[in-house]
């Protein structure tokens, strides 16, 4: 098994000599056969539209009694979150090169050659980019949408987030601190709030949110994970400016 996704898990396998990442959705919350049958056909229907060398390509979907699955290009690599974990200390010129390649993959499923293949990731984290060699791969497409939902109905309220937090309510901004625990700027909350958006501007803010999370091994006193990212983190200042606009509303 490679780990899990935003409704499944992940495992690895081969046919004819060629490796595959098999993603395996399941009833893990007693959703509705219905309701999971419909993020499962959503989830295929943009893999199938989407295509970059930096996203694996997909390969095929199918079902059986007990689960569905999606098929995709294996790529061997591994994650950010696992990197961090292990001790990987990224300088701000890593950190910015990887931006830089997560933009430029964000820009082609934003503005693609057909529009109406337009898509939000909305689920940007370190979890889901990988690193092989120098390249960024972007992977889970478990709480994408088309960003065009009259022609793809799937993509319609009923997919979204339920979420009962005001926008620019106290409890939203309550926790913008860098916290070792939660790991995101400025807080889950507004995270969670965000991430329900069907726009880019979701994603830019995830892009944000890994950006402040790529530096996390470069704070070792614990206390100044209560500080504010941009008073702790020994960053340029243009960059700093840079991540603050995509953290912004």
């Amino acid at each position: 098994m490679l780990g899990g996704g935003s409704y499944g898990v992940v495992l690895k396998g081969t046919r004819q000599g060629r490796n595959y990442a098999i993603k395996a959705v399941i009833n893990e919350n007693d959703e509705s056969p219905e309701s999971l049958m419909q993020k499962f056909r959503l989830e295929a229907e943009i893999l199938k539209r989407v295509e970059h060398p930096q996203i694996p390509a997909f390969v095929e979907a199918f079902s059986t009694a007990d689960a569905h699955y999606l098929v995709m290009e294996y790529v061997e690599g591994l994650p950010l979150s696992s990197l961090l974990y292990n001790g990987r200390r990224f300088t701000e010129a890593e950190v910015k090169e990887i931006i830089r390649q997560l933009l430029s993959i964000l820009d082609a499923l934003h503005n693609p050659r057909h529009r109406e293949n337009a898509v939000v990731h909305r689920d940007l984290r370190l979890s889901n980019l990988m690193l092989r060699g120098d390249t960024l791969y972007l992977i889970d497409f478990g709480l994408a949408r088309f960003i065009d939902s009259q022609k793809f109905p799937l993509s319609a309220g009923s997919l979204q987030n339920n979420l009962s937090i005001a926008p620019g309510s106290k409890k939203e901004f309550a926790t913008r601190v860098f916290s070792p625990a939660k790991r995101c700027v400025p807080g889950p909350n507004t995270y969670r709030l965000l991430r329900r958006e069907i726009s880019p501007r979701s994603d830019l803010f995830g892009t944000g949110v890994v950006a402040v999370d790529l530096f996390t091994n470069w704070v070792e006193d614990e206390s100044l994970f209560e500080e504010n990212w941009d008073e702790v983190l020994p960053l340029s200042e243009p960059f700093k400016v840079f991540i603050k606009k995509l953290l912004s509303r």
